[in-house]
C-alpha cells in the first residue's frame, strides 16, 4: 500500500514540473478530432474583432461561432483562399426546414455596406427551386435539376430588392423587375426583356493608329481593325505613315474584344488582347 502511495505521489510531483517546464502557450497541438462546443479563434491579439471594429463585427483573423449564442457564423479577415490539385472547386449551400420539408431557396450571396450602424444589402445572387407550377413536385428529381439563379439589386428609394435577370431551364428573363418582392415574371421562351427596348449599337471603325516612333529602315502604312467579341470585325481604320517599322498607339473602341494591326495592307498582327483604354504595339514582324 505505501509502495502505492509513492508511486502516485512521485507521478503527481512528476507531471507538476513538467508543467512548470512547458511553456505558457504550447507552439504546436496534434490531435484526430477537434471539438469546439462554443467559440474558435485565430486571432494574433487573442480577441475576435478588430479593435474600433467591434460593432461592424471585423474579425482579426478567423471566428468562428456555434449556435450557442445567436446565430452562429465564420468570419474571415482578409483572403479566403481555396486550392485543390484534380479536383474541382465545390461549394454548396444545403437548407431545408426544420420538419424536414423542402425549402425551395436554400441561400444566397449579398454585397454589403455598413450604412446607419448596420450591414445593408446592395446586390443579391439566390438560388432558388422552380415554381411546382412549372415542374410539379413529383418531378422534381437528381436529373431534372429544377433550379434557376436570380440576381437582385436595390435602387434609389426602393426597400425590396429589384430582380433584373432571372436564368435558368435555358431561358433568361432581362428587365427592371417590379417592386413589392414581385420580382421579373418568369421565363416562358429562350429570352425575354421586361420594362424596356432592346437597343444595338454598332461597332465603330476604329481611328488612325498614332506613330510613337520607328526604326527608319523604309516607308509603311499602318491601320487597324476591331473585333467584337463575337469575331465580328469593323472595317479598316483610315492609315498612318510610318517611316519604318513602327511603335504604335491607338484608342480602345466601344465594343471591341481584339484588334487586328494591317501594314501594306497585309494583316501583320491579331488578334491582339491588350489591356487598358490605350493600346500599344510595337511591329517586331519580319518585313
Amino acid at each position: 500500500m505505501n509502495d502505492r502511495l509513492v508511486t502516485i505521489a512521485l507521478s503527481v510531483g512528476a507531471t507538476f514540473g513538467l508543467m512548470q517546464l512547458a511553456p505558457e502557450h504550447p507552439k504546436e497541438l496534434t490531435v484526430e478530432r477537434l471539438i469546439v462546443t462554443r467559440e474558435l479563434i485565430v486571432s494574433d491579439t487573442g480577441t475576435p474583432w478588430e479593435k474600433g471594429f467591434e460593432a461592424q463585427q471585423i474579425p482579426r483573423g478567423v471566428y468562428a461561432r456555434s449556435l450557442w449564442d445567436g446565430p452562429g457564423g465564420l468570419w474571415v479577415r482578409s483572403r479566403l483562399i481555396k486550392g485543390e490539385i484534380d479536383d474541382p472547386f465545390d461549394d454548396r449551400f444545403h437548407a431545408l426546414e426544420r420538419d424536414g420539408s423542402l425549402r425551395r431557396a436554400p441561400g444566397h450571396i449579398s454585397w454589403n455596406v455598413w450604412i446607419d450602424g448596420a450591414w445593408r444589402q446592395m446586390a443579391i445572387i439566390q438560388g432558388e427551386g422552380l415554381e411546382f407550377s412549372e415542374i410539379p413536385r413529383k418531378e422534381w428529381t437528381g436529373g431534372s435539376h429544377p433550379g434557376r439563379i436570380r440576381f437582385q439589386s436595390f435602387r434609389p428609394r426602393h426597400g425590396e430588392p429589384l430582380t433584373d435577370a432571372l436564368i435558368g431551364q435555358g431561358m433568361m428573363s432581362l428587365g427592371g423587375g417590379g417592386f413589392g418582392g414581385g420580382g421579373l415574371p418568369y421565363p416562358r421562351e429562350v429570352l425575354q426583356l421586361w420594362g424596356g427596348e432592346m437597343q444595338q449599337a454598332v461597332m465603330p471603325t476604329p481611328a488612325a493608329p498614332t506613330v510613337v516612333n520607328d526604326d527608319g529602315s523604309g516607308e509603311h502604312h499602318y491601320a487597324i481593325i476591331a473585333v467584337g467579341v463575337q469575331g465580328r470585325r469593323t472595317a479598316v481604320s483610315r492609315a498612318t505613315k510610318a517611316g519604318g517599322l513602327a511603335r504604335l498607339h491607338w484608342d480602345s473602341v466601344p465594343g471591341a474584344d481584339a484588334y487586328v494591326v494591317v501594314r501594306d495592307g497585309w494583316e501583320v498582327a491579331g488578334p491582339l488582347r491588350i489591356e487598358g483604354a490605350q493600346k500599344e504595339w510595337t511591329d517586331k514582324t519580319s518585313r
